[in-house]
C-alpha cells in the first residue's frame, strides 16, 4: 500500500497539538501546587511518560501493515473487550474535542477579543475542523510539519527575549518536601503528551511499519520535557510562583511586554492568533480519532488514502455526527470559571490518566492472554 505519512510527521502533529493545552496548564497549575519548584515538573513527568510509551509500544508491536492502534485492539483483545475499551476512549475523546472548542474560544476572548462571545469562535473552529476531518487524514500530519517549526520558533524567541526579566531568586528554594507536589504537578504533562501520542497511534494505519519505536519517541519526549522545563523556568523567573499561579495565561502575559527593535510592540495578539493553529490541529486530531474509533466499533474499516469529503459511505456519516456531539458538549459546558477550572485540572486529566494507565494496560493484558504462546 502507499503510505501517506511517516513517524516524523506524526511527531510534528503531536507537538503542535500539545501546545494549546500546555499553555493553558503550564506553568499556572503547577505553580499553584508546587510553588517556586514547579518549573521542575516537566522533568518529573518523563518517567511516567516513558512507562506509558512502553505500554503503547507493546501494543503497537502487534501491529500489522495497514493497522493503527484501534485495529490492533479489536483484533488482539477480542471484539467485546476491544469494543468496550474503544468506546470508553472514544467517548472521552469526543468530550475532549468539545472542551478544546470551549477553551480555545475562551483564550481568544480573554486575550484579544474581550467584548466578543465564545459562540462565533466555537462554530468557526467546529466547521473548519469538521471539513478537515472529512478530507484525507494525511493533510493533518503533513500540515503540522509546516506549523511545528513556526510555533517552536515563536516559543524559543519569546523565551530568549524574556530572559532579561528573569530573577533567579523566583526559582528558589527547591526543597525535598516539595518533591511530591512537583511530581503531581508534572502529571499535567503526562496526560497531555500521553493523549496526543495514543491519538496519533490510532492514525498509524496509513504509516509504514518502522522499528525502534520506543527509542525514537523516548528521545523526542526527553527533548519536549527539557523545552517545557525551560518554558516554565523563564515564566516563573519573570513573575514568581505566586503571581504566575494567579495569572490567567502566563505565557501570553509574558510576551505582552516583548518588543522587537523598539518599534514592534504588543505582539501577544499575533502570537495568540498563531496558537489557533494548535487549536485546529488538536481539535481535528481528536475528531479524527473519535470518528475512527466509532467506525471500527460499528464494523466499518476506515479508508486509506484520498477520499471525497462529501462521500458518506463506509460509515463516514459518523464523522459529522461526532463533530455535532463535540459541538453540543462545548455548548453545554457551564460558563462558571470555577467549574471550567475543575474540568481542566481534575476531570480531563483524571480521565486521561485512567486511559493511559488503566484502560490501555488492561487491553494489552487481554491481548497478551489471548495470544497463544509462540503466535505472531
Amino acid at each position: 500500500m502507499k503510505f501517506q505519512y511517516d513517524r516524523r510527521q506524526l511527531r510534528a502533529m503531536c507537538f503542535v497539538a500539545s501546545l494549546a493545552p500546555v499553555t493553558r496548564l503550564l506553568p499556572k497549575a503547577a505553580a499553584q501546587l508546587a510553588g517556586s519548584a514547579s518549573w521542575l515538573a516537566p522533568l518529573c513527568a518523563l518517567p511516567p511518560l516513558l512507562l506509558f510509551l512502553l505500554i503503547l509500544t507493546s501494543l503497537m508491536k502487534m501491529r500489522r501493515e495497514g493497522e493503527g492502534l484501534g485495529e490492533v485492539i479489536m483484533r488482539r483483545s477480542g471484539r467485546t473487550a476491544g469494543a468496550i475499551g474503544l468506546a470508553l476512549i472514544g467517548s472521552f475523546t469526543l468530550f475532549s474535542a468539545g472542551f478544546i472548542l470551549r477553551t480555545s474560544a475562551h483564550r481568544l476572548i480573554s486575550t484579544i477579543y474581550p467584548d466578543a462571545g465564545p459562540l462565533f469562535f466555537m462554530i468557526a473552529m467546529l466547521i473548519i475542523g469538521t471539513i478537515a476531518a472529512l478530507g484525507p487524514v494525511k493533510a493533518l500530519p503533513r500540515a503540522s510539519r509546516v506549523f511545528a517549526p513556526v510555533l517552536l520558533s515563536v516559543i524559543v524567541l519569546a523565551l530568549i527575549f524574556s530572559l532579561g526579566s528573569v530573577d533567579v531568586r523566583n526559582l528558589l528554594p527547591i526543597k525535598t518536601q516539595s518533591a511530591g507536589r512537583v511530581f503531581i504537578s508534572g502529571l499535567a504533562v503526562v496526560e497531555i503528551y500521553g493523549c496526543v501520542l495514543y491519538c496519533a497511534a490510532f492514525l498509524e494505519d496509513q504509516s509504514p511499519l518502522q522499528g525502534r519505536r520506543f527509542a525514537s519517541y523516548a528521545g523526542w519526549l526527553a527533548l519536549i520535557c527539557l523545552l517545557l522545563c525551560t518554558f516554565c523556568a523563564v515564566i516563573i523567573g519573570c513573575y514568581g510562583a505566586r503571581l504566575t499561579s494567579r495569572t490567567l495565561h502566563p505565557f501570553f502575559s509574558m510576551i505582552r511586554d516583548v518588543t522587537l527593535t523598539k518599534t514592534v510592540e504588543r505582539i501577544e495578539a499575533l502570537v495568540t492568533t498563531l496558537w489557533v493553529l494548535s487549536d485546529f490541529v488538536i481539535f481535528t486530531l481528536l475528531l479524527c480519532t473519535a470518528s475512527h474509533i466509532f467506525r471500527l466499533i460499528f464494523g466499518f474499516r476506515p479508508e486509506k488514502g484520498d477520499v471525497c469529503a462529501l462521500d458518506m459511505s463506509n460509515g463516514r456519516i459518523i464523522i459529522p455526527l461526532c463533530a455535532a456531539l463535540s459541538g453540543t458538549a462545548a455548548l453545554l459546558m457551564p460558563t462558571s470559571e470555577h467549574v471550567m477550572r475543575s474540568i481542566s485540572q481534575i476531570i480531563v486529566p483524571g480521565a486521561s490518566l485512567t486511559i493511559l494507565f488503566v484502560i490501555l494496560p488492561l487491553l494489552l493484558l487481554i491481548a497478551k492472554l489471548r495470544t497463544p504462546r509462540g503466535a505472531l
